[in-house]
């Protein structure tokens, strides 16, 4: 994957060993891994109006490099349209994602020629070709149920008009945004669209540094090697987010990493951080970490020093962005990190392969490595003025869609932290009784989807089959009528907990038998009484419907011991080693210290019935 140790500004040199390095991990692959696999893991289809061989290596290298065991297949050179039509001719064999990338210029050529001379017509002709595109975007979704990624066109290369021409802000730099923006609104209803910027990657290459003349001229292949290193980077990046859970916390160490300095040796004074370099860096840091923390991203401290100092910092430095409200867990000590960090996961109760470490002493990032290899460990920048910039390319926290329980994660927490002490003071009973537990028990909408496939694609421990899926499968099970899926959202005196909880039901032909597909909780809702009373909310469902049975499966893993007797423990009987049954009538009512809501979708409380 993409990592951001020595990733400052790239020379020609390093772009040229960087991309000979991926190429040859790619050839390994392709001649010594992939034909060992009798089926592989990951089918991506590529569709390009230009010859688009040359970026299979930087895609897949990185891919397979993550463990995916990918095969790339392209169709026929510039058959875009035609793949759309027909994906399976395109590629002759089964696709997990297809990812279709086009040039305006390939597309559009006649009318922007013509709108270059001055022809007044031009933009509405070239209208007309995205519309085209967009119809046949809409035909692809409703026949492959896979993820569909789409470029955003980068600047047009071998036309008259030149990037720096005068008239070029009113010209085709006018007519290139107004396209694409015209094409993201149009695209905007093809649900679950995901956009490969390439408009994006060749600002970041620049122009320049990104067509190659001879290449395109000789093959029809337009882009240099420090492009497509670049865009196969993004790409991969995007294909694992939509198979893999983004990690959860960034732990981050206070002197010369918050700030500039050693608050124990400089005093509050003496640490920079404000409005002059470098201070004006470290608090660009903090404005990163605060846009973190607004995805859902917790945020932790693990600093060698007296806590008092550290506290200090936050309540009256007047340079400071993060407030200690803004931190949902930490070991301010003298300990050694490795030591503190599995405190840091439990405290918040996740796991620790969850965490992110920032530190600016390579001591405790190789400390951090040996002792806890799966925690991202990154070493910041010497330099200070190259932290914003090396971090920003960080990809463990990628999301495509922020959600309502994202935003509110860090409150959750707090309302989580508060709980616990008032845990401590009670028996597990007057506890539960105290919280006030109340269940939104609904069946799913359109609008849930994204909470509900990031739930059932990061909840390990509290899973009974950890299927994975993307946003797209779940919404064609969602229009399935042999499938029902079901949200939860919790809730009690503290706070909302959020969407917590799914069920996927497999429902049999003749209605009598439903089959626990998928049975999730988030682990924050565990131990209060949830589990059973999500159960017996599905068998009312069940009855209702005109079940009698409910058949489930339990498919251990290295993470999932926490559900392990959750079926046998409510009365389910084994019929063999993976999979239960129980009848219906046999499932208890919820206990009476929790109360449950049927049908409210999101939490509109206003459209609630007792259940």
């Amino acid at each position: 994957m993409f990592e951001p140790d020595g990733l400052a500004a790239a020379t020609e040199e390093s772009v040229a060993a960087r991309a000979a390095q991926i190429k040859a991990a790619w050839r390994r692959y392709s001649e010594e891994t992939a034909p060992s696999k009798a089926e592989p893991g990951l089918r991506i289809g590529i569709a390009a109006s230009f010859t688009a061989n040359s970026l299979i290596p930087f895609a897949g290298a990185p891919l397979a490099g993550a463990g995916f065991e990918p095969s790339i297949k392209l169709a026929p050179y510039n058959q875009v349209f035609q793949t759309c039509l027909d994906y399976k001719k395109s590629f002759d064999a089964k696709c997990d994602v297809i990812v279709l990338i086009y040039r305006l210029e390939d597309i559009a050529l006649e009318e922007i020629t013509a709108f270059l001379h001055g022809d007044a017509e031009a933009r509405r002709r070239a209208s007309a070709k995205i519309d085209i595109f967009v119809s046949a975007l809409t035909g692809l979704r409703d026949s492959f149920a896979g993820a569909i990624m789409v470029n955003l066109p980068p600047f047009p290369a071998t036309l008259p008009a030149h990037g720096l021409s005068l008239e070029n802000p009113l010209g085709l730099g006018a007519l290139h945004r107004s396209l694409v923006a015209e094409f993201l609104e149009k695209t905007g209803g093809i649900r679950g669209l995901r956009f490969f910027d390439l408009d994006a990657v060749q600002r970041e290459c620049g122009r320049a540094a990104s067509f190659d003349s001879r290449q395109w001229y000789l093959y029809r292949q337009p882009f240099t090697d420090a492009f497509l290193l670049e865009a196969g980077a993004l790409l991969s990046r995007m294909i694992t987010a939509t198979r893999r859970a983004p990690k959860k916390c960034a732990v981050l160490d206070c002197d010369n990493t918050l700030w500039g300095g050693i608050i124990g040796e400089d005093g509050l004074g003496g640490i920079e951080l404000g409005d002059e370099f470098p201070g004006t860096a470290y608090r660009d840091f903090q404005r990163l970490l605060l846009y973190w923390r607004q995805q859902g991203v917790l945020l932790a401290i693990a600093s060698k020093n007296n806590e008092a100092d550290v506290w200090e910092v936050f309540e009256k430095h007047s340079g400071m962005l993060l407030q200690r409200d803004h931190i949902s867990a930490w070991q301010i000590n003298w300990n050694p990190k490795s030591e503190n960090i599995p405190k840091i996961a439990q405290a918040l109760n996740i796991g620790i392969d969850s965490l992110v470490f920032i530190d600016d002493n390579p001591l405790e990032i190789d400390q951090m490595r040996f002792v806890h290899p799966g925690v991202h460990s990154i070493l910041l920048p010497e330099d200070p003025a190259d932290i914003l910039s090396q971090i920003q390319r960080l990809a463990d926290f990628d999301r495509f869609e922020v959600t309502a329980e994202d935003r509110q994660r860090a409150d959750m927490m707090r309302a989580e932290q508060q709980r616990e002490t008032l845990s401590r003071t009670l028996t597990k009973e007057d506890f539960r009784r105290s919280l006030g537990l109340r269940l939104d028990f609904f069946l799913a909408q359109a609008e849930d989807l994204d909470r509900i496939t990031q739930l059932i694609n990061k909840t390990n421990q509290f899973n009974l089959t950890t299927i994975r899926r993307t946003l797209d499968e779940v919404h064609q099970l969602m229009n399935s009528p042999s499938f029902r899926i079901f949200g939860l959202r919790v809730s009690d005196k503290f706070g909302d907990y959020g969407l917590t909880g799914v069920i996927i039901a497999g429902i049999s032909p003749d209605q009598a038998e439903w089959t626990l597909d998928t049975l999730l909780l988030s682990c924050r809702v565990l131990g209060r009484g949830v589990e059973t009373a999500l159960l017996a909310a599905l068998a009312r469902e069940a009855r209702a419907g005109g079940a009698t049975q409910l058949n489930a499966s339990f498919i251990p893993t290295a993470k999932n011991a926490p559900a392990a007797s959750f079926l046998p423990d409510h009365g389910f009987q084994s019929l063999d080693d993976n999979r239960w049954r129980i009848a219906l009538a046999q499932i208890p009512e919820i206990c009476s210290s929790i109360t449950l809501v049927r049908g409210v979708s999101r939490g509109r409380e206003s459209d609630a019935s007792p259940a």
